[in-house]
């Protein structure tokens, strides 16, 4: 029941503006796909959903949706994970800082759930890919906040062979908690292709593992 009003709460940030036109890309390991990921929206009125539904044994099997909506100088923002991890994340920020964070279950919350250990000027998740989804070409380094932790991303090399631009990108958790637990990942590597002007394709490597977001 706790969760209802985070769900009432989608359900309205849903309804808000017309967005861009939507983006789709495949979630691939190796040739193996293991789902989607929809994408719509500019600035700071973003759109992600991600659908995995094809994992090993259904271990990692769900959804994650997250949603950012402008009102003024208000930002709002819900990032709802169902699946083999239910938890639902809703974030305020007033102009650059963060005035309220809900994390549900409480147990999910983190040390970066309190809001007076969040720095200036960090983006949400769906921002943080809208950068990258809307980029031309490779970008500048971003802060980005999810509710449980704070990741800085930076370009570390750029190729540029033809229309196709190559990003060589860090991917940091410099404060909360790492990445797939019992794992923890704090540092990624990632690469950002760019081909005529438009996101290609996102490779995230960590752990031995690569996974691949394609564009279709």
């Amino acid at each position: 029941m706790l969760r209802l009003p985070l769900i009432a709460a989608l359900a309205t940030l849903l309804a808000g503006p017309a967005l861009a036109a939507q983006q789709n890309f495949a979630m691939m390991l190796g040739n193996r796909q293991l789902g989607t990921l929809a994408f719509d929206g500019s600035g700071k009125d973003v759109h992600l959903l991600s659908r995995l539904d094809n994992t090993p044994l259904g271990v990692a099997d769900g959804t994650f949706e997250a949603v950012t909506r402008a009102k003024g100088d208000t930002i709002e923002y819900l990032g709802v994970n169902r699946g083999s991890k239910t938890r639902d994340i809703a974030v305020t920020r007033e102009g650059t800082q963060v005035t309220a964070v809900t994390v549900t279950p409480a147990d999910e919350m983190t040390v970066l759930s309190d809001i007076s250990k969040v720095p200036a000027g960090t983006l949400t998740t769906a921002e943080a890919f809208g950068v990258l989804a809307n980029g031309k070409t490779c970008p500048n380094p971003l802060t980005m906040y999810d509710g449980r932790r704070v990741v800085q991303m930076a370009t570390t090399a750029m190729d540029t062979t033809g229309e196709t631009v190559t990003c060589d990108m860090s991917y940091r958790v410099i404060a909360g908690k790492g990445h797939l637990s019992p794992f923890n990942f704090k540092s990624l590597s990632m690469t950002a292709i760019y081909q005529a002007g438009a996101l290609a394709q996102i490779t995230v490597s960590a752990g031995g593992f690569n996974l691949n977001l394609v564009r279709r």
